[in-house]
């Protein structure tokens, strides 16, 4: 249950004031880059339970697919029995959960100016209005881009240096 409310509460800080989009795709284990393609990277928090990928011309973070599955398994409303108002709310809350949990923070491959990896954390410079969103989330206590193995988030710089063709 802690892990349910962590986890929602860590989603619904990314997705705040940002653009949303459901993901569907099928799980994948950390630090894996199945299910993307030409120069697509997905990596995960050391934890496992938020990831950050660059697909297409898009970077965006959420839930990591088990972390999803697990709170797909404990909000699944297929068990809730009954009629009445109970049971009526506690289905409303578990899709609304499963709703929430779903969505990602995405921005534009555009929006960067500059990406780097320096003193253990993926550091974003932003074109326009400073994104803050991932700076301020925190992964077990830690922030959130300084959540990912060394090896994972230097290859995350190099595709998003690559994909918006900043100079190295």
């Amino acid at each position: 249950m802690r892990l349910l409310v962590v986890t929602t509460l860590a989603t619904a800080f990314l997705v705040a004031s940002c653009s949303r989009h459901r993901d569907e795709e099928t799980p994948r284990e950390a630090g894996t880059t199945s299910g993307v393609s030409g120069g697509d990277v997905r990596i995960q928090t050391t934890s496992s339970e938020l990831d950050l990928a660059l697909v297409g011309d898009t970077i965006s973070a959420g839930l990591a697919p088990r972390a999803l599955e697990k709170v797909r398994q404990e909000t699944d409303t297929a068990g809730v029995g009954g009629s009445g108002l109970g049971p009526s709310i506690e289905r409303m809350v578990k899709s609304t959960v499963q709703s929430a949990v779903s969505s990602r923070a995405s921005f534009p491959v555009s929006a960067v100016q500059d990406v780097r990896y320096e003193n253990g954390a993926i550091v974003f410079e932003w074109n326009e209005r400073p994104t803050r969103l991932f700076e301020q989330t925190k992964v077990n206590g830690k922030p959130f881009l300084e959540s990912f193995n060394p090896a994972d988030a230097q290859r995350f710089v190099d595709a998003v240096r690559a994909r918006s063709r900043i100079s190295q």
